[in-house]
């Protein structure tokens, strides 16, 4: 699930936003309230993306997406969070900022779901 860049150099990973989406989807089935679950991702255009994706998905219309600033000083009982970075360079881009990932995984009161490459994100320091 290799990531690319948008017209605006954003970048934003296919394979990733479809992997959050079908989670998503699993926990509102297994009877996980939409508007109790939310979405977090650094890029912009990787929350354009799953934004688009959850627009196909009428049980997931109350599902908050935003970026980790917009998530910053609330809560959902389950968080998905979708790191995007995806290279053999092993550059993982806003996700050195220590803090700012510390805001992303506290969003989640029951249930935190990180997807990710494992390859590049264990390569930083």
């Amino acid at each position: 699930m290799e990531e690319k860049k948008d017209e605006e150099d954003s970048t934003l990973n296919e394979g990733e936003a479809a992997v959050a989406i079908a989670h998503a989807k699993r926990l509102v089935e297994s009877g996980v309230q939409a508007a109790n679950i939310g979405i977090i991702a650094p890029y912009a255009a990787q929350v354009v993306l799953l934004k688009m994706l959850r627009s196909k998905e009428a049980k997931l219309k109350d599902m908050e997406i935003s970026t980790v600033d917009g998530f910053q000083g609330r809560e959902k009982e389950a968080i998905i969070i979708s790191m995007v970075r995806s290279n053999s360079k092993k550059e993982v881009g806003f996700l050195s900022d220590r803090r700012r990932m510390n805001v992303a995984v506290t969003r989640a009161r029951r249930q935190c779901c990180i997807i990710c490459d494992t390859e590049t994100v264990t390569g930083w320091r």
